[in-house]
């Protein structure tokens, strides 16, 4: 057995054992229902950030949705870009493509 100083209080008397035990039990059941609570709260919270976001982030329909565009002519890929101001192409620009 262990017989260090942090050995645990341990009553001789059977009541005593009994009532440490049964306080035992009630301490961890309440520590689950705490648990519990607790999950539901972050659970709720979360769905409702989530519905929230979702909210948000929906746009309204578009002012002109009956006005259509011209289609790309073929060959023609539509798109948005960014132009990156970087160091110098490795490429010779004599042997590009045209």
């Amino acid at each position: 057995m262990f017989y260090g100083p942090f050995r645990a209080f341990r009553p001789r008397h059977p009541l005593a054992r009994l009532l440490s035990g049964v306080l035992g039990i009630i301490a961890v059941l309440a520590l689950i229902a705490v648990g519990m609570f607790a999950l539901a709260a972050l659970a709720i919270g979360g769905g409702l950030l989530l519905l929230v976001n979702a909210f948000r982030s929906a746009r309204p329909p578009a002012a002109s949705s009956n006005a259509q565009t011209a289609p790309a002519p073929p060959g023609v890929i539509e798109g948005e870009f960014t132009v990156i101001q970087g160091a110098a192409s490795t490429r010779d620009p004599s042997t590009a493509a045209h």
